[in-house]
């Protein structure tokens, strides 16, 4: 086991003892151990850096793993996967492919991918809406904690000298309880195309899987955005302008994207103004997006977001300041053959792991207007 994975172990147990001390009333206990964790992590960043050392040496000369710089580490994964035995200098090689990411439960037998295959569903999900991206997106390396957010900072710096002292109202920040969750899919791949091994097996998987995954994200997405606490029922397209001058703090407003479906985008995308000119423009970054009075326009399936009672949706303001994306990097790939016995196939199981919380609810405004008006 690599040095900074044990040292991972220590700390995730480290912090579930303080969490259970605390729970117990017992906070003097749980203060006693912050030394202890503080000095895992010291040893964390050695551990790590080594580790990085040891990997940007094999791929330049292969001197710090001496024969090892002939293993594939995609190849280990694929055997992994598929329940053939691994040396021992495979499994290191293997492990330094997958960041030292500490496994969630006893239950083994699913496998992380490694970093090279993880670029192709990077690659992938680059081709989708993918409402993440407009997220704050906090990586974790626990299945559960606290996150500090800040409260509105509407407040102005507080004049003091050296002797006097900041009182505890004047403290904005509170505690975010996140708890990341399995979402996953099984998906039926041919037993001759996994008796290859040097073939990567997120190009079989990673396609679907990818679709499936954006489209959870973004449904999960749009469900935190319904705690927007400002809803409109505007009149025509014009009520938009009205949200990003008036109805979202100046600083949001600048930062702000227009979320809506492909009818509210239709709506948009078919006026004009007094002199004949479409209300949108081609956005300059790309040529394929519009942006109406310099935002941008975040398209999404009839389906995902669909009409409020023939009423066209936008949610209207800056996602990363309302939304916080827990994302404990990396997507997990298990097996199975007994399900897909009759059809001389193996079940691939893939699994990703996040959580979705709001963080400022006036962030973005929930705007309709209905779909009968005209320009």
């Amino acid at each position: 086991m690599l040095k900074s994975v044990e040292i991972k172990n220590k700390i995730a147990t480290i912090k579930n003892d303080m969490k259970a001390l605390q729970e117990q009333g017992k906070v003097d206990e749980a203060y006693a151990k912050i030394e202890v964790l503080n000095q895992l992590r010291k040893e964390l960043g050695i551990a790590e850096e080594v580790e990085k050392k040891e990997v940007e040496n094999t791929v330049n000369n292969g001197t710090a793993l001496g024969n090892k710089k002939e293993i594939d580490a995609n190849k280990v994964f694929n055997k992994l996967v598929m329940g053939k035995s691994v040396t021992a200098e495979e499994m290191e090689v293997y492990n330094l492919a997958t960041t030292g990411q500490i496994e969630h439960t006893g239950e083994k037998g699913g496998y992380l991918v490694p970093e090279e295959q993880g670029k192709t569903l990077k690659e992938l999900r680059r081709a989708k809406v993918a409402l993440k991206e407009l997220c704050n997106v906090v990586p974790v390396t626990t299945m559960s904690g606290k996150f500090p957010v800040a409260n509105q900072q509407k407040g102005k710096l507080i004049e003091f000298d050296e002797l006097s002292e900041i009182g505890q109202t004047d403290i904005t920040f509170k505690q975010q309880d996140w708890a990341v969750k399995d979402y996953g899919d099984i998906i039926p791949v041919s037993n001759t195309l996994l008796e290859d091994t040097e073939l990567p097996l997120i190009n079989i998987v990673g396609s679907n899987f990818t679709d499936k995954s954006v489209n959870t994200e973004n449904a999960k997405i749009l469900g935190v955005l319904k705690n927007a606490k400002t809803k409109i029922e505007g009149k025509d397209y014009k009520d938009i302008i009205t949200v990003l001058n008036t109805k979202l703090d100046p600083d949001i407003a600048n930062n702000a994207v227009i979320i809506t479906n492909q009818s509210g985008f239709d709506y948009l995308d078919k006026l004009e103004d007094g002199n004949k000119r479409p209300i949108l423009s081609v956005d300059l970054t790309d040529a394929t997006k519009k942006v109406f009075k310099g935002k941008r326009i975040i398209v999404l399936t009839d389906e995902l977001l669909p009409m409020d009672t023939k009423k066209y949706p936008y949610y209207v303001g800056d996602v990363k300041e309302f939304v916080n994306f827990y994302d404990r990097k990396g997507v997990e790939i298990a097996r199975s053959t007994e399900a897909g016995f009759t059809k001389n196939a193996t079940l691939l199981r893939c699994i990703e792991r996040f959580d979705v919380k709001s963080v400022d609810e006036e962030a973005v405004v929930y705007l309709t207007i209905p779909e009968t008006v005209g320009a």
